[in-house]
């Protein structure tokens, strides 16, 4: 009864964003056993063949996957095997950034137009559609225009002085949208506005009375 309700509100899933968070605890708890097996091969080939795998296995399961919805397949969409190339492919770009930041840093505008212009022809060429390896190639541009940003000449970390209330609108942006939707307040940019700003306040008070003093703990630990 409770499911049933919950499907009835917003747009059917209460909080889109929550089921990323036991595929992040994945990354941090097996990556070092996988690692440890590799313990005899060097960082970068390790990260490498890593990524190369899951790779591969994101594609092929996004290939064979047309429902989604048997009990494997919802085991699999919340494992780290389909997304570990997006982490890997960011830890590549850390262990190699005094090679590659010359045609990152500052070049927010080309990477937006590269992403965007990949985005549209994907999507548009006959036959072709943003999923299996367009998908893939999709997320690591997007990746890669998101360090450029964050390296961009005006910093968003810098305006916000240190403050990061980017992971509080990751998760509450959702919750105000499923209002505004199920109030009917859709198809007017003034509602977009509008949920925009309600989930930077509460970002603001999660990272303030909440996020901030929780990250202040490992100093005391």
């Amino acid at each position: 009864m409770i499911e049933l309700t919950l499907r009835n509100f917003g747009v059917g899933t209460p909080n889109g964003s929550l089921w990323t968070i036991p595929v992040e605890l994945e990354f941090y708890i097996l990556l070092p056993v996988f690692f440890l097996f590799l313990k005899h091969i060097s960082i970068k080939v390790k990260c490498i063949a890593l990524f190369l795998f899951s790779a591969m296995f994101n594609f092929l399961w996004t290939s064979a996957c047309e429902s989604g919805e048997s009990i494997l397949d919802k085991l699999i969409e919340v494992s780290i095997f389909p997304y570990l190339y997006a982490f890997l492919f960011g830890g590549l770009m850390f262990l190699n950034w005094s090679k590659i930041k010359w045609f990152i840093e500052g070049k927010i505008c080309y990477w937006f137009l590269i992403y965007g212009l990949y985005c549209y022809f994907a999507d548009a060429l006959p036959g072709y559609h943003l999923d299996d390896w367009t998908t893939l190639l999709a997320n690591l541009l997007l990746g890669i225009l998101t360090i450029s940003a964050a390296f961009s000449k005006i910093s968003l970390g810098k305006v916000l002085h240190g403050n990061d209330i980017s992971y509080g609108i990751y998760i509450y942006h959702m919750l105000v949208i499923n209002v505004f939707v199920q109030m009917k307040f859709v198809g007017n940019i003034s509602y977009l506005l509008m949920a925009l700003i309600i989930t930077v306040c509460i970002a603001i008070i999660s990272w303030v009375f909440i996020e901030k003093k929780a990250l202040s703990l490992k100093y005391k630990l």
